[in-house]
């Protein structure tokens, strides 16, 4: 087979993917699309020629609004897991990946940000853990000197177009990864030409290689990565990220339901301007006595509307004005189709009353922030073992903590839960860490200070 030859479920999945992150791109995305969102009205017209490029499909696509329900949806959830600063600690020697993670100035913070949009919109993601190949033993003034660095390079879903797993030893492992990727293929400066290659990662008897494949064939040699000490690699250093698990399968994108009721919306306001534009207008009926010259003569002009002009109608003529009456049908169908999304997730569409209470919320969030704090925790996970080979790869200490938050609203904090907590400690049931681990999390102690600050800055004080 072709190395372009793609895992059956990447063919399954790839069109959900597609729809979601057209969804979350927004109007120009889903227009642009044309009649794969917006079919053509006139079903007798269904092909190309007769149906899409009509001036009233045209007209139909323009009048058509988009509300991005689902890239709002995906912001707030991004921002409710950012909402604190992760914590991020990483062993000397890898401080570099704080700023500079991704070889491209991606610094980790912002590449769990970008990995989180990407797991909300297809539920998988991929990362890859490599270093840059140098010929010959380089002693570490070498490695200093030409700047040599492992770094965490991300892959979203639609680039790892094939995957096999085999288990060995009892472990299920990764053996072999196609990665797609663009590469510039002209060589004009101001050429913006591209082209597919295709990275195969591969898990042999004697260790990991990489090859790099062009038009289908093999463009690079099997090269083998080496860890610091110069040994091959017994993993592929490699990671799926899921929104269930961290395992090869595909897991269901978190957003792709909200994608679903969100196009269904549009073609619903497709439907509605067209109705608006169509019988929006008054339209006049007459009716007179006259034969057509007669008419011609007292009406010059034709008929106008306005309080401006006078018209002769005949003894029995007459004149009526029709007004359509409010089209509620497809508004209610939209109404349905907005509270659909409110129901799966997309709480940014409506604004919730005040009298709401702290607990209420945190029940109403409850099975919306289960989900997301899957993903965090898969991400967490995923992103502290690459940073754990990048130390392979750099012969660093693997010390490593990533944690994204999880708490993803304010917990309340009553003065008679902070009195009831002191009398705990009083009792030495609890220690003066648990209190301000509670007060840290409700947001009344600043995140970034420690029980030592606090103590330090207090000094002795005189018992009470």
């Amino acid at each position: 087979m072709s190395v372009s030859n793609k895992h059956p479920n990447y063919e399954l999945y790839k069109p959900s993917w597609t729809k979601t992150r057209d969804a979350v791109r927004g109007s120009v995305a889903v227009k642009d699309k044309r009649h794969t969102y917006l079919p053509v009205p006139d079903a007798e017209s269904n092909d190309d020629a007769l149906g899409a490029q009509t001036v009233r499909y045209r007209q139909y696509l323009k009048r058509a609004l988009f509300t991005n329900f689902t890239g709002r949806t995906k912001n707030a959830l991004v921002g409710a897991a950012f909402r604190k600063e992760p914590k991020i600690e990483v062993p000397t020697g890898l401080e570099y990946l704080i700023n500079d993670a991704s070889g491209d100035g991606l610094g980790l913070e912002q590449l769990a940000k970008d990995e989180l949009s990407n797991l909300l919109e297809c539920g998988r993601a991929f990362l890859l853990v490599d270093y840059p190949q140098a010929d010959g033993d380089l002693s570490l003034e070498d490695i200093a000197r030409l700047d040599l660095k492992a770094s965490v390079i991300p892959y979203t879903a639609e680039q790892v177009i094939n995957w096999c797993t085999d288990t060995m030893a009892g472990r299920k492992v990764l053996t072999m990864v196609v990665l797609a990727e663009d590469y510039r293929s002209s060589n004009d400066e101001f050429g913006h030409d591209m082209d597919v290659q295709y990275r195969v990662l591969r898990l042999r008897e004697d260790g990991y290689t990489q090859q790099v494949y062009r038009d289908e064939m093999p463009y690079t040699d099997e090269i083998y990565p080496r860890r610091s000490d110069g040994s091959t690699w017994d993993v592929i250093p490699g990671i799926f990220v899921g929104s269930k698990n961290n395992d090869s399968t595909i897991d269901d994108a978190p957003l792709s339901d909200i994608a679903d009721v969100n196009i269904a919306h549009y073609r619903n306001s497709a439907d509605y301007e067209e109705s608006c534009f169509i019988t929006g207008q008054p339209t006049l009926f007459i009716t007179h006595s006259l034969n057509a010259d007669e008419f011609f003569e007292a009406n010059p002009e034709g008929i106008k509307l306005g309080s401006r002009a006078g018209h002769i109608l005949g003894e029995t003529g007459g004149a009526t004005l029709l007004q359509p009456q409010a089209n509620q049908l497809v508004m209610e169908a939209m109404r349905a189709k907005e509270q659909a999304m409110v129901a799966i997730g997309a709480r940014i569409i409506t604004d919730r009353g005040s009298n709401e209470t702290a607990e209420g919320a945190r029940i109403r969030f409850a099975s919306e922030n289960s989900v997301l704090g899957d993903i965090v925790g898969n991400l967490s996970a995923a992103l502290q073992q690459c940073v754990r080979w990048c130390a392979e790869f750099m012969g660093t200490p693997d010390e490593v903590v990533i944690e994204i938050n999880r708490e993803f609203y304010d917990k309340s904090v009553d003065p008679q839960l902070i009195m009831s907590m002191v009398t705990l400690m009083d009792r030495q049931i609890i220690s003066d860490q648990d209190i301000f681990n509670r007060l840290k999390a409700a947001g009344i102690i600043d995140g970034t200070r420690s029980l030592e600050d606090v103590k330090e800055e207090l000094g002795d004080l005189p018992p009470v």
